[in-house]
């Protein structure tokens, strides 16, 4: 199954005492079903992945497969080698592919030691898979030497997931054997199209799944000034949630609150909901601002 983008990496929402809502869970997905999301990312960045166990992750993506009827990018990332092959046999029933971060507690660790971690569960794993690079939260950068490396000897390496927020990186990635490559960047993401990437992952996205869709779909009907307009509109989002640097998944939570309704805004631990002021201003921007009614 090919991979269509947008991919909506999406949020996971949790009751107050930090149990998942797995109603709340199923009208969301109802939600960017309905606004065209055809691929979603379950268990990534924006859905809090290391704050849930082994366990949470798996039921997750089980009702991920039963209520959503697209293509499903599951992550399996973990520091443990034995968890990350634990997730993906679990996947191979529910999950389309895979994603993968390098590990992410020892920082700076030498470019052999992320060959021989990510080789030796590729090499455990056959549902086609794509490499994260996200050297903001790993400290460790998958390179394209590492990439040409692994590529030689896995054949269920497909792609990568670039979160370094660099569009010539991306592109570098890009050219070893015409890899599928995706880039984590929303205000890139008509600009990455452009450049000849395979699309782009999108996690604040998800409040406003139309102009992201709609940014793919102009660009492959030559549609520009369209597109245009559509990444302008979701830039006026993303320029206000990047405000908040430390709640970007409180305020997309808080967002999708303005929504949907009863979606709850909790956050686990070490994660924290939004101050009063910050509640206030994100709903009033919600409220205001005639692009994103």
């Amino acid at each position: 199954m090919s991979i269509t983008t947008p991919i909506f990496a999406i949020v996971t929402p949790f009751f107050a005492d930090g149990k998942i809502d797995f109603d709340a869970l199923n009208n969301y997905l109802i939600f960017l079903q309905k606004r065209g999301v055809k691929t979603i990312l379950t268990n990534g960045t924006t859905a809090e992945f290391p704050s849930l166990s082994i366990e949470e992750r798996m039921k997750l993506l089980e009702y991920c497969r039963k209520a959503f009827e697209g293509t499903i990018l599951n992550n399996i990332s973990s520091c443990c080698q034995a968890d990350c092959v634990k997730l993906a046999n679990h996947a191979e029933n529910y999950a389309d592919k895979l994603v993968i971060l390098p590990p992410f507690y020892y920082a700076k660790v030498t470019e052999a030691g992320i060959i021989n971690f990510l080789s030796e569960v590729l090499q455990q794993i056959d549902i086609p898979t794509l490499l994260y690079n996200f050297p903001k939260h790993t400290n460790n950068v998958i390179t394209p030497e590492i990439l040409t490396n692994l590529l030689t000897k896995h054949n269920n390496l497909i792609g990568i997931k670039d979160s370094s927020g660099d569009l010539n990186n991306s592109i570098k990635l890009k050219k070893i054997n015409n890899l599928q490559v995706f880039i984590g960047s929303d205000r890139l993401a008509l600009e990455a199209l452009s450049s000849g990437l395979d699309g782009f992952i999108t996690g604040g996205g998800n409040v406003f799944p139309e102009f992201v869709v709609a940014i793919s779909h102009y660009f492959s009907t030559d549609s520009l000034p369209n597109a245009k307009q559509a990444q302008a509109n979701l830039n006026v989002w993303s320029q206000f949630r990047k405000q908040y640097t430390t709640g970007e998944i409180a305020i997309t939570k808080t967002a999708l609150s303005a929504r949907i309704n009863n979606f709850p805004t909790f956050v686990r631990s070490p994660l924290s909901v939004l101050s009063e002021n910050e509640f206030k201003q994100t709903l009033l921007f919600m409220e205001n601002n005639n692009l994103l009614v």
